[in-house]
């Protein structure tokens, strides 16, 4: 990074994946990969499938609402204010327990794992076949 990132409460490109809104604030490519950054809004009762990272480490820190992690085997309860950090090769998904939208902000360490939103939501209806290629790419592999 050669100098300060300010970003604006709506600014950051704009991604659909299965519903969740993601909103990339700092991209890998101004860290010089060191970190990157999304914001992440689900709609109700939404879920985020199983799945880990091979080298990369996330921080969750919850905005609004109440999600039920699945780390490792494990539940956890997060609402607002909450922080979960999610070390690599650590199983892990989560769902917005409300009837109305929940909302993080995720640290994703090293950055890149921000190009999986990316290359998902420029598909109109992506097969599994497709995500778990995607997902490879992208250092992400779903737990089925």
């Amino acid at each position: 990074m050669t100098k300060p990132i300010l970003r604006e409460k709506t600014d950051g490109e704009v991604w659909n994946v299965f519903g969740e809104k993601i909103v990339c604030k700092v991209t890998g490519a101004e860290t010089f990969g060191r970190f990157s950054v999304v914001e992440e809004t689900s709609p109700p009762n939404s879920v985020v499938p199983p799945h880990f990272h091979q080298a990369t480490d996330e921080i969750i820190y919850v905005l609004e609402g109440s999600y039920e992690f699945q780390i490792d085997g494990k539940l956890q309860i997060a609402g607002k204010g909450d922080m979960v950090v999610i070390p690599r090769q650590t199983p892990h998904g989560f769902r917005n327990l409300l009837g109305t939208q929940s909302k993080l902000l995720a640290v994703v360490t090293p950055s890149g794992f921000e190009n999986f939103f990316a290359e998902i939501s420029r598909l109109k209806e992506p097969e599994i076949t497709e995500v778990v290629e995607i997902g490879k790419r992208n250092d992400l592999e779903l737990v089925i």
